[in-house]
Formats: C-alpha cells, sequence, structure tokens
C-alpha cells in the first residue's frame, strides 16, 4: 500500500481515534486553564507519536479491506481532512478563549468533516 494510502487508513484505527479524541479533551481542558505551552505539547507531539505508532505497527492492508477502510477511501478526501483539521483549531480556540460556542463550532465542523459523504451534490455509497 503506498504511504499516502497509509496515512489515509490510519485515521479509522481504532488507536488513532481513541489517542486523538483524547489528546484534544486534554489539550483543551489545558487551554481552558491557561497553560497554553502543556496544551499545544499534548495537541501536537501525542498525535504525531500516535500516528508513528499505527503506520509503523498496525496491520493497515487489514483495515484497508475492511468497511471503516473502504469508507476512508471513498469518502474522505482532502477537502473533508482539512475542515476536520480546521475544527479542531476553531475548539483549541473555543477553549482558549473560554468560549463554548466555538468549541461547539469547531465540534460541528469535525462532524461535517466526517459526514462528507452526505455533503450536498454528494452521491453517498456506504
Amino acid at each position: 500500500m503506498r504511504l499516502t494510502d497509509r496515512v489515509l487508513i490510519h485515521q479509522v484505527h481504532p488507536v488513532k481515534i481513541s489517542a486523538d479524541v483524547a489528546v484534544a479533551a486534554v489539550s483543551n481542558y489545558l487551554l481552558w486553564r491557561r497553560r497554553p505551552k502543556a496544551a499545544v505539547a499534548v495537541r501536537v507531539a501525542l498525535p504525531v507519536a500516535g500516528s508513528v505508532a499505527v503506520l509503523s505497527l498496525a496491520d493497515l492492508d487489514a483495515l484497508a479491506r475492511t468497511r471503516r477502510g473502504r469508507w476512508m477511501r471513498e469518502h474522505m478526501p482532502p477537502s473533508a481532512q482539512l475542515l476536520r483539521l480546521a475544527g479542531d483549531a476553531v475548539t483549541a480556540l473555543g477553549a482558549r478563549r473560554r468560549r463554548p460556542a466555538l468549541l461547539a463550532v469547531g465540534a460541528l465542523m469535525i462532524a461535517a468533516g466526517w459526514s462528507h459523504p452526505w455533503w450536498p451534490g454528494k452521491n453517498a455509497r456506504v
């Protein structure tokens, strides 16, 4: 499998998803508590380490053959990935500014990125 496919598929590995959700929660908490250096370290270092671990240790070929893997290949273009990343940045901004509305907007952006097949004009095949 090409590296670009591995990078795409690893995003739905259960360890990677769990780590990313936990890291975002911890980082947002640290931002809310006015500890930006620790929050940035957590938000950047741990996902990178998790990605390296999953990319090097997980059986991504097997994951690519699952329903989740096929779904990622069919329905997660760079635009959807960028929307998810932007949503994460908005949640971080919301935590930093202590604005629950921004946290909610960021979460909605992340959900919209994951829901790419149902965007207007898309033909979903899941």
